[in-house]
């Protein structure tokens, strides 16, 4: 499945060089969700990685035009036609949608370089 990156969200993303892409959802699934972080609410992330990090809990790969985004089963349910990423021009956040809704529109873009210390 492709995701399609609208060039605005890829001169965001394209900054963090030869790093992997997760498009998580912070469900408190994943080593990248804090346990029980979860809440009610449908909220994404961009976490870019370095190509070493293990993706074990990512094993579905979406192609796009940036190489391939990493995503997790548990939030399979949003991969419906259209998927796309693109850039809100008012608040310069990331917005995931597809065809028939838009999913979060508030995604954040984590360094986990930088988080991590």
């Amino acid at each position: 499945m492709k995701i399609e990156i609208t060039p605005e969200a890829q001169e965001k993303l394209q900054k963090f060089g030869d790093k992997n892409i997760v498009l998580d959802l912070d469900d408190g699934l994943g080593r990248f969700s804090g346990e029980g972080d979860c809440a009610l609410i449908t909220k994404f992330r961009v976490i870019v990685v370095d190509k070493d990090e293990n993706l074990s809990d990512y094993s579905i790969k979406l192609d796009s035009d940036i190489g391939t985004i990493w995503f997790k089963e548990s939030a399979e349910e949003f991969l419906k036609p259209g998927i796309k990423l693109e850039v809100n021009p008012k608040t310069q956040l990331l917005v995931f949608k597809n065809d028939f809704e838009t999913i979060d529109n508030s995604v954040n873009i984590i360094d986990f370089d930088v988080v991590r210390g």
